[in-house]
């Protein structure tokens, strides 16, 4: 009996110490993917000319409230987007209601 006592905490022993072995390698590649983490990729610029297609904010922009319009990027991607003068603010994006006031998710632009 005293046998197999013995032969069970040198098993736990070899266990504990193969995992502080293994956590001992694992750490410095894990350190090494956290250091080396690439960034965010950049934002796809489009070029626009003043020769490029135009877009009406009646015509791609959904109102939500009086003067202000909500556009998705996607509808005036590689065109210019021509504010008429209903649009105070437009949101390229996505509006969303907050206790502050209404806050724009993406490029807010304001009319002047």
């Amino acid at each position: 009996m005293k046998t197999e006592r013995m032969s069970l905490a040198r098993l736990f022993l070899m266990v504990a110490a193969g995992m502080f072995v293994y956590a001992g390698a694992a750490y410095p590649q894990t350190e090494k993917q956290i250091v080396e983490k690439p960034g965010q990729p950049p934002i796809a610029l489009h070029r626009v000319a003043q020769s490029s297609p135009a877009v009406n904010l009646s015509a791609v922009g959904k109102e939500v409230a009086p003067g202000v319009f909500q556009v998705d990027p996607n509808s005036i991607r590689d065109k210019r987007l021509v504010i008429d003068v209903k649009g105070k603010q437009v949101c390229l994006g996505k509006w969303i209601t907050t206790k502050q006031g209404p806050m724009c998710e993406g490029t807010w632009v304001e009319a002047i």
